[in-house]
């Protein structure tokens, strides 16, 4: 039955429908070629946007790096700086000071017999 009524359709060849097929035509191409440049600008939009969004972050991690090996740096200096004050009241210390003459220098008191057992 599909064959006796496509058979039954004719269509018409007149200038006029000529003119709107031909308008209709155009108009689906125009408009495809119309989305296809939006949806161009768009990816170029998105991909601008994205480059910039994954430099910004690798910009990010180096600068945390930068932070972290700054904070242990400043750790270790702190550290440094605590051990280096103990030091300094020590040397306020007379009786510090007089072991540190005593065992580095060979230092003695009037009458004392220094032995030096290293070889």
């Amino acid at each position: 039955m599909k064959g006796q009524s496509d058979s039954k359709i004719s269509q018409l060849n007149t200038p006029y429908a000529r003119q709107v097929s031909n308008q209709k035509t155009y108009n689906r191409h125009v408009h495809k070629r119309r989305c296809q440049r939006i949806i161009a600008v768009f990816l170029v939009i998105f991909l601008i946007f994205g480059i910039q969004i994954f430099q910004s972050k690798r910009t990010l991690a180096d600068i945390n790096g930068n932070i972290r090996h700054a904070q242990s740096q400043l750790t270790k200096q702190k550290q440094k700086n605590q051990q280096l004050q103990r030091q300094i009241k020590l040397l306020h210390n007379p009786e510090y000071i007089q072991q540190v003459i005593r065992a580095k220098y060979n230092y003695s008191k009037k009458g004392e017999i220094i032995y030096n057992l290293n070889y």
